[in-house]
């Protein structure tokens, strides 16, 4: 289990405790996430992969590069960097991001 996962769980266990709800939040940003991307990235330009769900566009981010791997299944282009960095680049483009999926108690859809 990992920290994210463990905070999820103390985060789902009390759904009205903001400050569990806010410490959860905390350690996606300060955690390090493997952002999944369309190809791999240049010294400029790093392209995420982005999913459509409901009419909303997601990229997808893991707790590690194993689950990015349980995931995808396969040879997958990927950025490393702390959950505060990826929601800075996606900030203002109306992209949500998809934590964990599938693969970990943790998996959430984070809207916009």
């Amino acid at each position: 289990m990992s920290v994210i996962d463990a905070a999820h769980a103390v985060m789902e266990a009390a759904p009205e405790d903001t400050a569990k709800r806010m410490a959860f939040y905390e350690r996606v940003a300060d955690g390090e996430l493997f952002l999944v991307l369309e190809e791999e990235p240049t010294a400029e330009t790093a392209k995420p992969a982005l999913f459509e769900v409901e009419s909303e566009s997601y990229a997808l981010v893991f707790d590690s590069a194993a689950r990015l791997s349980e995931f995808t299944q396969g040879p997958t282009p990927y950025l490393g960097a702390s959950g505060r960095q990826i929601v800075a680049m996606l900030a203002g483009q109306g992209i949500g991001l998809g934590l964990n999926l599938a693969v970990a108690p943790s998996s959430m859809l984070l809207p916009a």
